[in-house]
């Protein structure tokens, strides 16, 4: 009797468990599996049509990490990150801080500014690819009708400002998120501190760079790691904007449409464009780099978050 009831009270012990099961099952199937399976299929040659695997070893590793081709995309990738850190860090952080200091009608600003991030990426591209468009768009025409008929170009075929172009459509879909970071970061900094520096007669900007934004430090390190991981994983408004192949001559091409176009060829699915597994080898190498660079930069504003 002792024996059955230890057992029944470790059974209702781990009951919990089975509640999880079905989501653990799931993850394993669609996220785990999949994973795995890169990995294993990195190390051979294979188009993705069939079963004709040759094993080549690190071959398609060491073509990733000596690839020109793969450098410049992550170049651009790079510079999709900075220029999205500093205009998140700049305009994202002062239209928080103009809604934390809760102005009329500060839920509809609230909603309009982050109505972009819930719009589908794939639409954000289409919307803008009509604007700009040199023949029905109304961004050169508007530029001219203002008499600045001299900045108005074709933006997403000039290869000078094309890929200002995309990282200012990028950055306009997601200042929404940094703005609702930060908010939320304002709106946890106890008010006593801010009264605290106004009785000491700290000006604004005092208030601002002694109180404000040191407490600011966590929602800092999540959006500029959420934000890194975003941008190297880019893809959806790249391609609706410029296409594939990255136009024009490759000046807006980033990992992901590398990846794609790598792995499904440039126009159809062919067994002589597709390089199957040598896209899933950049992707692990993506991978790895993401896991440690993120790993890093956690490591590092934590760190800064404890000093201030």
């Amino acid at each position: 009797m002792i024996g059955l009831s230890l057992i029944t009270m470790k059974t209702r012990h781990y009951t919990h468990l089975w509640f999880v099961l079905p989501a653990l099952l799931v993850y394993g199937l669609f996220v785990l599996y999949p994973t795995l399976s890169a990995f294993w299929l990195s190390f051979y040659d294979w188009n993705g049509f069939g079963n004709q695997m040759k094993f080549v070893g690190t071959k398609n590793f060491q073509e990733a990490l000596t690839s020109s081709i793969v450098y410049r995309a992550a170049w651009h990738n790079l510079i999709f990150f900075i220029a999205l850190f500093i205009f998140q860090n700049t305009v994202g952080l002062f239209l928080a801080t103009q809604l934390d200091a809760r102005p009329r009608l500060v839920e509809v600003y609230r909603a309009i500014l982050f109505l972009p991030v819930i719009i589908s990426l794939v639409a954000v591209g289409f919307i803008w690819s009509l604007m700009l468009s040199p023949n029905i768009g109304f961004l050169n025409p508007l530029l001219r009708a203002w008499g600045l008929g001299a900045l108005a170009r074709p933006w997403l075929s000039d290869t000078t400002w094309a890929l200002p172009t995309v990282i200012t459509v990028q950055a306009w879909q997601s200042l929404g998120w940094s703005i609702v970071i930060y908010l939320a970061g304002l709106q946890n900094i106890p008010q006593e501190l801010r009264e605290a520096a106004i009785i000491d007669g700290a000006t604004n900007w005092q208030r601002f760079r002694n109180v404000t934004f040191p407490l600011l430090a966590p929602a800092f390190t999540s959006l500029t790691v959420l934000t890194f991981i975003q941008i190297f994983r880019t893809f959806d408004v790249v391609y609706v904007l410029a296409g594939p192949i990255g136009s024009p001559a490759g000046a807006t091409d980033v990992l992901g449409t590398l990846i794609y176009r790598t792995a499904f060829g440039v126009t159809t699915m062919t067994t002589s464009s597709s390089r199957f597994s040598y896209a899933i080898a950049i992707s692990v190498v993506l991978f790895v780099v993401l896991g440690l660079v993120s790993t890093l930069l956690l490591t590092q504003l934590r760190r800064r978050e404890v000093q201030s």
